[in-house]
């Protein structure tokens, strides 16, 4: 009889066995209890390591405001399956799909609550804005959902018509009103503050993630492979032609663009002729959903490592 003898690996395969145990050693190096320092990147990256987050003691007791509090019921609960993650106040929201659950995390303490009745899915996204408020998008229903600091529940943001399917959304700091991007219709529409009201504001080519830039509105088009720049109404340049595969996350902050490449995992920042990319293995992660940025850190959630990672933002020096 016949014995089949194990194939030896040739150069190709080895190599491919030598990334996978590389990305799944900076996937340990990130994780451990709570916050944890990261592996520090190549001295000539833009995003510096800071720390790690795989879990925190969860407590179920919090003050009026909803800051987590000892006291109450506790334990350590690891994440499962981080999925969107923003810094707000202080205080780091994570949107863990395993669980199912929106988590509040204080690094100081080490401790984090869950907002009550907020069920989180894969396609979750959060936002924040100045006072606090905390958006949800709830990815099946494709409204947007909102909560006041203390975690209450306000007024939900529901799509211009129910065959809308919102993809992605930003909040405006500066005047309260949302945009967000209907897949549906390829259409960005323009929510009220109060939520009462949500207005077709911009055909756009292809739907894709958004965000505010100063008095524009930032598209990740990926027929284009780009980042257009939309103002009043009207295409006034788009950056980095050609070289954006896959948008899956966009972000504006100070004056920078940040894109997430849902083809490979990297993390890029954006110029008018181009890209500065660091890919995701550089920074120890495995397979990136989405990003924030707030006060000078970018935060990234990494379900596959079941990880949120923090790193400092090195400033464009131009």
């Amino acid at each position: 009889m016949a014995v089949m003898k194990p194939a030896v690996p040739g150069a190709g395969s080895r190599r491919a066995f030598l990334l996978r145990g590389a990305a799944l050693a900076g996937a340990l190096a990130i994780v451990g209890c709570g916050g944890t320092a990261l592996a520090r990147a190549r001295a000539e990256h833009w995003l510096e390591p800071a720390f790690g987050i795989t879990g925190a003691t969860l407590t179920d007791k919090a003050d009026g405001t909803g800051y987590p509090l000892p006291g109450g019921r506790e334990t350590y609960l690891p994440f499962m399956f981080p999925v969107a993650v923003v810094a707000s106040l202080g205080s780091i929201y994570i949107a863990d799909a395993g669980h199912r659950r929106l988590f509040r995390y204080e690094r100081n303490s080490g401790l984090m609550h869950a907002l009550p009745g907020v069920r989180i899915a894969a396609g979750s996204l959060l936002r924040s804005s100045p006072d606090g408020t905390l958006y949800v998008l709830d990815a099946m229903r494709g409204e947007i959902q909102r909560y006041g600091l203390d975690g209450r529940p306000q007024p939900a943001m529901h799509p211009r018509v129910p065959s809308s399917r919102y993809l992605d959304f930003a909040v405006d700091g500066s005047s309260g009103r949302v945009f967000a991007v209907d897949a549906m219709w390829s259409v960005v529409d323009q929510i009220e503050p109060l939520g009462r009201m949500a207005l077709a504001h911009l055909d756009v080519p292809a739907a894709g993630p958004m965000a505010i830039f100063g008095d524009s509105l930032l598209i990740a088009d990926a027929k284009c492979r780009c980042v257009s720049e939309w103002r009043a109404g009207r295409l006034v340049r788009q950056l980095a032609a050609g070289q954006i595969r896959l948008p899956k996350a966009l972000v504006a902050d100070a004056g920078e663009i940040y894109v997430l490449d849902g083809f490979d995992r990297s993390i890029s920042r954006v110029f008018q002729g181009g890209l500065e990319t660091i890919p995701a293995t550089e920074l120890n992660l495995l397979a990136p959903d989405q990003i924030s940025v707030s006060g000078g850190m970018m935060y990234v959630a990494d379900g596959a490592s079941r990880t949120v990672a923090a790193f400092r933002i090195r400033r464009h020096r131009k």
